[in-house]
């Protein structure tokens, strides 16, 4: 039920799936973002961000939308196609245990078979914003203080209704409801849209209450609801990220509203980071003391930028 259906890249993110061998797969489910304007209470213009023209400077478009699905779904036939990579789907973590010379694990199918031990020299939890890995080796999360309620919205739009909304993504900066629109690849369009007190999340998540918000720019007869689902949006940041021969990654380590559109980025960069490390470390090429660098890199980059995704935060959302 919180599985994203679109989402936003950046041109350094393509250059890893461009070493991955994938970014021409990526590409043909991808478009570049277009101009971002905010604006303000009384409906003027208080802010725009433009994007860079082609030719870019790094080769790839600075930003991308792309469609999540397919995305995942290369991703996950490059992964497969690796002869040392075993993917078991389906399966739950119990417990770990680590020694000084490796992790076991503990694991279980979530249709009962099980229970299995799997042992290995390093675990990386990449296992999301409730992580059991986290929670397995005591690691507690720094909280930068943004917590709000908002409804995702994804739409697919008839020309007819393509006809009626902005040809630019747009924060609405609305006291009353600051809400976000953006332009996804072909006619896929997205709305975040803030939560207000007194409102119940999973009414306002169900058609009619989504309707009844996008009513201002849509009705019934423009599309097609795709999915809608309330979260809470949190800017969080784990205290460390490494405790032995556990790591944890991704939204295992870090959460962030999505103001900038760089949760996925976060992740990436993250094993993006760790990977080279741990293979330099396991063909002994490098002592293990080196990963140690990753959450002293990673931490400080993540939580920078998350400051600057809050105070964008803050500007779309002030009351």
């Amino acid at each position: 039920p919180t599985r994203r259906s679109s989402d936003l890249l950046d041109h350094e993110i393509m250059r890893v799936f461009q070493q991955l061998g994938i970014a021409d797969q990526v590409l043909a489910f991808a478009e570049p973002f277009t101009p971002s304007e905010f604006y303000g209470v009384d409906g003027q213009l208080i802010k725009r961000f433009s994007t860079v023209e082609p030719p870019y400077p790094l080769a790839h478009a600075p930003s991308l939308v792309f469609t999540q699905p397919p995305v995942e779904r290369v991703l996950r036939a490059r992964v497969q196609s690796l002869p040392g990579v075993d993917v078991a789907l389906g399966c739950q973590l119990d417990s770990l245990a680590q020694d000084a010379s490796g992790v076991s694990l503990q694991l279980r199918g979530v249709d009962g078979d099980g229970p299995r031990e799997v042992r290995a020299r390093y675990l990386i939890g990449c296992d999301g914003a409730s992580s059991t890995v986290r929670g397995a080796v005591g690691i507690a999360l720094q909280d930068l203080g943004f917590d709000q309620p908002w409804l995702v919205v994804d739409v697919l739009v008839n020309e007819q209704g393509l006809a009626r909304l902005p040809q630019t993504s747009v924060q609405f900066c609305e006291p009353e409801r600051p809400c976000t629109f953006l332009i996804g690849p072909k006619n896929h369009r997205r709305w975040e849209i803030s939560i207000n007190p007194g409102e119940d999340p999973a009414q306002v998540a169900t058609p009619e209450g989504t309707w009844k918000l996008l009513s201002r720019w849509l009705s019934p007869q423009d599309g097609t609801l795709w999915r809608q689902a309330s979260y809470r949006f949190h800017a969080l940041v784990a205290e460390r990220w490494r405790v032995g021969r556990v790591f944890v990654a991704g939204d295992a380590a870090h959460q962030q509203p999505p103001f900038l559109g760089q949760g996925m980025c976060q992740g990436i960069r993250d094993v993006a980071n760790l990977g080279w490390k741990l293979g330099a470390v396991l063909r002994g090429e490098a002592d293990a003391s080196l990963l140690d660098s990753y959450g002293d890199e990673r931490k400080a980059h993540v939580t920078e930028l998350t400051t600057r995704i809050k105070g964008i935060g803050q500007l779309v959302g002030e009351r």
